[in-house]
């Protein structure tokens, strides 16, 4: 029988903050600074889930692309996306579209 794990309170808090119904083991790095998730696609590394230090985060996947031989990381963001634009140089590049049904 398998071992459960419980998730730590910052994967907890993210939960609750995002909606997501749990943690991505891909690419799975957790330290001092916090949390995050990616993969590795042809042309980007595409971060699936990040929390905490946001600059320390920043770097770190700038080096990752720079070490993948990709020009880019991309990610997806309920907030608002100018605040990332800002703080991050980041650029809209798509928007998600919702569409309810009954």
């Amino acid at each position: 029988m398998g071992q459960s794990i419980m998730p730590t309170d910052a994967q907890l808090d993210y939960m609750r903050r995002s909606g997501d119904k749990y943690i991505d083991g891909n690419g799975y790095i957790e330290n001092e600074h916090g949390f995050a998730s990616w993969v590795a696609k042809p042309d980007c590394i595409h971060v699936i889930q990040v929390y905490g230090d946001g600059k320390y985060w920043d770097v770190f996947f700038r080096q990752l692309a720079k070490d993948r031989g990709v020009g880019s990381y991309m990610f997806y963001t309920r907030r608002n996306p100018k605040a990332f634009a800002r703080k991050f140089g980041a650029k809209t590049v798509q928007t998600l579209m919702q569409v309810e049904v009954e």
